[in-house]
């Protein structure tokens, strides 16, 4: 009698081969299980990504798995919504027990995307984080939100044009009832909405335990306020500040970690006073967009580099990867976006390095005047090799067509990388619109016996052909290995 073909493991052909909710029922059944049984042995992080990948409504996503999951997102974009559908969606969640985290994104009539989305908050009463960014959210929606989710920590309404003051003192307190309410917010994200200083002012005072803040239109400090000092548990800020108001913000917000120099429109034409800088002590995670902070040169952060654990650099000119390392020795997470960079001609510097980098993130954001503006590799490479800790790479290559810079990011770099052993560390590699990756570059990765990689996303890689995906697939079954793809 023939042996049936052995199945391959769960966290491989779930990403893998789950095209419809039927290869699913098969896979339950070579298995001899349920798929209900089926889907619990999978990890939480697996669910979600499955929920993702499948090319199905969320409806069907959330009919299928809604008693597994903890995180779902609603998506309905050009969907027609029905009361027959808006039922479907109600009846799922009000069975979902173990769901905390939504998100919802829909387009359509705005009443009755307005109706959907209160029908949604009466049945999910656990919530501790919504996401309802860009939507027809109002202050009617934040009551009910107020009513059912009294539990909630996280929510963004950032562009809901409808949420104003008076929403956001509902929230805090739907009624007469003084302990109603979402009274434990940590993290609000109210930028680009109808609030005002004075609304936002209100969450300071109302939410003690509020430890991140989005909020573009909150000019601080605000004019004929006063704030007591030391009293907020702020951790991050993301909201119009000045050099001048440095000292004020470090006495107000003693916790603080993270500060975005972006700034919503605030321009810092001038280099910064002697000494404004040295108020930033207490920073662990700097953002700087260059659209608001000319490139004055990352020197000027000397005083507090050695403090920075996280920078973030977007659209940054002359942009020199040894000087981001002299200056920001102690980094773990490294996200340039759209950035420019530069290279003299000098050999790297031996005192350049980031033994503490986890994770880095690079997104190249074209067009580009040159290959050596758009991607120093040699750089780049002897970075890397200096990141004994590195867990995370992706890279992102959108809006470029000289071919001379689409082929910086290529096989040769892979292959540069795995010979510098900057593999045997990581555990996760994601690659986005690198349209000259084939099985050259990638197999001797996910191959490679010294390698500590356990995940491969691989999303929009033009240059991969079918045969190239059936001989990584089948590597990384053998490897046991979890691989995205995105095409």
């Amino acid at each position: 009698m023939p042996r049936r073909k052995p199945v391959p493991s769960l966290r491989s052909m779930c990403l893998r081969c789950f095209r419809s909710f039927e290869r699913l029922e098969v896979a339950s059944q070579q298995q001899g299980v349920t798929v209900n049984s089926l889907i619990r042995r999978l990890p939480l992080s697996i669910v979600e990504d499955l929920v993702q990948s499948v090319p199905s409504s969320s409806l069907e996503a959330l009919q299928f798995l809604h008693p597994y999951l903890r995180k779902f997102a609603i998506f309905g974009y050009g969907e027609e919504l029905t009361e027959q559908l808006i039922d479907q969606y109600t009846s799922c969640l009000k069975t979902s027990k173990g769901l905390r985290q939504l998100g919802i994104k829909v387009s359509g009539d705005v009443l009755v995307t307005q109706r959907f989305m209160g029908a949604v908050l009466r049945s999910t009463t656990k919530l501790v984080k919504l996401d309802v960014s860009e939507s027809p959210f109002d202050d009617a929606l934040m009551e009910a939100l107020a009513i059912s989710c009294p539990a909630l920590q996280d929510l963004n309404v950032s562009k809901c044009k409808h949420v104003t003051d008076v929403g956001l003192i509902t929230l805090y307190c739907p009624g007469d009832e003084m302990d109603s309410g979402c009274r434990n917010i940590t993290h609000l994200n109210v930028s680009s909405t109808g609030l005002t200083s004075d609304g936002v002012l209100f969450a300071l005072h109302g939410w003690p335990n509020l430890s991140k803040l989005d909020a573009d239109m909150l000019v601080f400090p605000p004019e004929g306020t006063v704030l007591p000092s030391g009293t907020y548990k702020l951790q991050t800020i993301n909201f119009p500040i000045r050099y001048e108001s440095l000292e004020q913000i470090h006495h107000l917000f003693p916790n603080l970690r993270s500060v975005d120099l972006s700034n919503y429109g605030v321009r810092y034409e001038e280099t910064p006073p002697v000494g404004a800088l040295g108020q930033l002590q207490f920073l662990e995670e700097l953002s700087i967009d260059a659209e608001n902070f000319p490139s004055h040169g990352l020197d000027i952060f000397k005083p507090l580099g050695s403090r920075i654990k996280i920078l973030e650099l977007y659209g940054y000119h002359h942009v020199d990867l040894a000087e981001v390392a002299i200056v920001f020795p102690n980094l773990v997470r490294l996200v340039l976006f759209g950035c420019h960079f530069e290279n003299s001609g000098r050999r790297f510097p031996i005192e350049a390095e980031l033994p503490k980098l986890r994770a880095f993130m690079f997104f190249r954001l074209g067009p580009y005047q040159s290959v050596e503006e758009s991607f120093p590799a040699d750089d780049f490479c002897n970075l890397l090799a200096t990141c004994k800790e590195i867990e995370f790479l992706e890279l992102t290559s959108i809006q470029v067509w000289t071919p001379e810079v689409i082929d910086t990011l290529s096989n040769a770099l892979l292959i540069r990388l795995l010979n510098r052993d900057v593999f045997r560390h990581l555990r996760e590699l994601q690659l986005w619109y690198c349209h000259r990756f084939t099985t050259r570059g990638i197999l001797p990765i996910v191959n490679n016996s010294d390698s500590g990689l356990k995940k491969l996303g691989l999303h929009h890689c033009d240059g991969l052909s079918q045969d190239d995906l059936q001989d990584i697939e089948h590597i990384i079954h053998r490897n046991n290995l979890d691989l995205t793809l995105r095409y």
